[in-house]
């Protein structure tokens, strides 16, 4: 137990240095880079069955940590140069924020460690995969080409449940159960050398690939594409690691520019997807696109949350108490279907009202500016609620992932695919609102989709003389 207090010296050495709020800040920032390299080199507790990191990545100590480690604290590192006057590697002293303000983005940092360091010990402190493997996949068919087949059926599901009203939830976890599905069967058929089923998943993945390019979400496109590069990367190791950071760095510097074309013309104007995904590529080619500025105003102030998180910092407590378990009741509220509480207050109204309350956008702002889950916690009981819900935020990961690789064939079915589709809001977070109701209903229907399994017969449960993982 001793070596989990090694995961908040950052948090502690930072709180010491917080009379210098750029030397705490740099210290909490790296701190997570720290805390990485402890868990992801086993220094805390050993990895699960001895294996690389490279072939568990789908596990809540790999891409889950790094999705939230990266999103919640490391990108706020944009938001802090810009505070300090830099714009990229050109620094501007006269453009640097006031004292107060980078002293709130310090104490901001500090609870984003501190936030890291108790979702690792959870993670860690619940990662036992003795039983993965538990139940086994049964069919005639390939293991590619039944996850085509799957990811097709599930589609169709998806489109089914679309039409019935009160059922969003499971349409768009299946919706994405059948994207994670085709891309798993892609990666395997690129490893096999099988061309035929290559080039039907080609075709499946470049179809969800222009989806993702006309829906005007950065994520959705990053997540293609991430997604497909981790799959392939125990065997493309060399490949993936110079390949895919070219692409997502080219990702990163063109999107901004082309979904806020696509967002002002689809989402806010009359143009069809179609013309409005031509003239964001237009205007991404054209010189007369200010890409510099609109990239940099995207990593200081969207690809971070921080500056938001100042503004709850400078709100709670000073104006407004701590709101103790008030917010946990609305995520407990938040799971219970309208269907059956038709009185059920409007969740999203709801998480905005303190958004308002704390001035991070004004009402009747269209932005949607919903605090995460490290914010909500912070907001509902200080560094103590960090604490305890980074805590649970990482038990609940490694319960789900653990669960996904007992009932559905081990690693690659159960933490590859079910765990990575359905549990997807470990990577971001979300309110509370929304936070525990998306864990609920994910549990649910990965219960729904193994008692399906074992009636079909396609999951089939087998003794096993010798643990899969420790």
């Amino acid at each position: 137990m001793l070596r989990y207090g090694l995961l908040f010296i950052p948090y502690v050495l930072a709180v010491l240095l917080w009379e210098s709020p750029t030397v705490s800040y740099l210290v909490a920032w790296s701190g997570s880079l720290y805390i990485l390299g402890l868990t992801l080199s086993s220094t805390v507790k050993p990895l699960p069955g001895g294996r690389s990191l490279a072939r568990q990545l789908f596990r809540p100590i790999g891409l889950t940590q790094l999705m939230f480690a990266g999103y919640t604290a490391l990108t706020s590192i944009f938001y802090f140069l810009d505070l300090q006057g830099y714009f990229y590697l050109s620094h501007d002293p006269f453009r640097a924020a006031s004292a107060p303000k980078i002293a709130l983005a310090a104490e901001a940092q500090r609870y984003y460690v501190l936030g890291h360091a108790a979702v690792s010990t959870g993670v860690l402190a619940a990662m036992d995969y003795r039983r993965s493997g538990e139940w086994q996949l049964r069919t005639s068919m390939s293991q590619p080409w039944f996850m085509l087949y799957l990811a097709g059926g599930l589609f169709l599901a998806s489109l089914a449940f679309s039409w019935v009203p009160g059922l969003g939830q499971i349409q768009g976890r299946l919706s994405t159960l059948a994207f994670v599905a085709s891309v798993l069967s892609l990666a395997v058929s690129i490893v096999q050398g099988r061309r035929t089923l290559m080039l039907a998943n080609v075709g499946v993945y470049g179809v969800n690939f222009l989806q993702a390019l006309l829906s005007g979400q950065k994520s959705e496109v990053i997540v293609a594409v991430l997604l497909l590069a981790i799959f392939l990367y125990p065997w493309y190791r060399r490949t993936m690691t110079v390949l895919a950071p070219a692409v997502l760095v080219v990702l990163f510097a063109v999107l901004p520019t082309y979904v806020g074309v696509i967002r002002s013309l689809n989402w806010r104007g009359n143009v069809e997807a179609e013309k409005a995904a031509q003239m964001a590529y237009e205007r991404v080619l054209s010189d007369d696109a200010p890409m510099a500025e609109i990239n940099w105003q995207f990593m200081t102030n969207r690809f971070s949350e921080i500056g938001m998180f100042t503004d709850y910092i400078d709100y709670v407590p000073d104006e407004h108490p701590h709101y103790g378990f008030t917010l946990a009741e609305h995520g407990a509220m938040g799971v219970i279907p309208r269907a059956v509480w038709p009185g059920k207050p409007n969740m999203e109204r709801l998480a905005m009202e303190r958004v308002y309350e704390a001035g991070v956008v004004k009402r009747g702002t269209p932005a949607s500016a919903k605090p995460k889950f490290v914010v909500d916690a912070y907001l509902s009981g200080g560094a103590l609620g960090v604490l305890l819900g980074g805590l649970l935020y990482g038990l609940l990961a490694s319960w789900a992932s653990r669960l996904a690789e007992r009932w559905f064939g081990g690693y690659l079915l159960g933490s590859g695919l079910v765990y990575t589709a359905l549990f997807k809001v470990f990577w971001l977070s979300n309110a509370f609102e929304f936070f525990f109701n998306t864990v609920f209903w994910s549990f649910l229907l990965m219960g729904a989709l193994f008692v399906a399994g074992r009636t079909t017969g396609y999951l089939v449960r087998e003794p096993q003389d010798q643990p899969v993982a420790a």
